[in-house]
C-alpha cells in the first residue's frame, strides 16, 4: 500500500509550479500528509567593471521577496486543509531540491515541467529530468497545461 507521510512541492511561482502545487495539495490532502514547499533563490551574478558583485542588500531583499511569495502559496482555500510547511534556501534548485527531499525523507516530489522538446530540449535540458533522475523518493512530474481533476 501506498502512504505518503511528506509531499514536496518545489516552486518558482511560474504557471507549471502552480500547477504542481496543486495536485502536491489534492495528494497532500487525500493521504493526510505533510506538504513541504521549497523554494530555492538561486543567486544570479550582477556584473559590473569591477567584477561579479552581490551585495548583502541585494541577496536579503531576494530572499526577503522570495518568502513573502512563498507565504501566499497554496491559498486560502487550502488554509485549514493541510499541514503546510514553507522553506526558503540559496543555493541551485537542482541541488537544494535533492538535498531537501533526502533531509525530509520525502515520500513524493511533485514537480512542474515545460515539456520541452526538440531543439529546445537539447539546448536547455530539463531540470524536471534531471530531478527524476537524483531524487531519493517517486517524482510526479506535472506538464502545463495538465488534465483537470474529476471529482467522483
Amino acid at each position: 500500500m501506498i502512504n505518503l507521510r511528506r509531499v514536496l512541492v518545489p516552486t518558482n511561482f511560474s504557471e507549471h509550479a502552480r500547477n504542481a502545487v496543486r495536485y502536491g495539495c489534492e495528494l497532500a490532502s487525500r493521504f493526510d500528509a505533510e506538504l513541504h514547499l521549497l523554494h530555492v533563490v538561486e543567486m544570479i551574478p550582477v556584473m559590473y567593471h569591477e567584477g561579479i558583485v552581490f551585495t548583502p542588500e541585494s541577496e536579503t531583499q531576494m530572499r526577503e521577496h522570495a518568502e513573502a511569495s512563498l507565504n501566499t502559496v497554496p491559498g486560502n482555500d487550502w488554509h485549514d486543509r493541510l499541514n503546510v510547511t514553507r522553506t526558503t534556501v540559496e543555493g541551485h534548485p537542482l541541488v537544494e531540491i535533492i538535498r531537501v527531499a533526502r533531509d525530509l525523507t520525502i515520500d513524493l516530489l511533485v514537480i512542474g515541467t515545460h515539456g520541452r522538446t526538440g531543439l529546445a530540449h537539447m539546448l536547455l535540458g530539463s531540470n524536471a529530468e534531471k530531478i527524476v533522475r537524483k531524487a531519493p523518493c517517486p517524482v510526479l512530474t506535472v506538464h502545463c497545461p495538465e488534465h483537470e481533476f474529476v471529482m467522483p
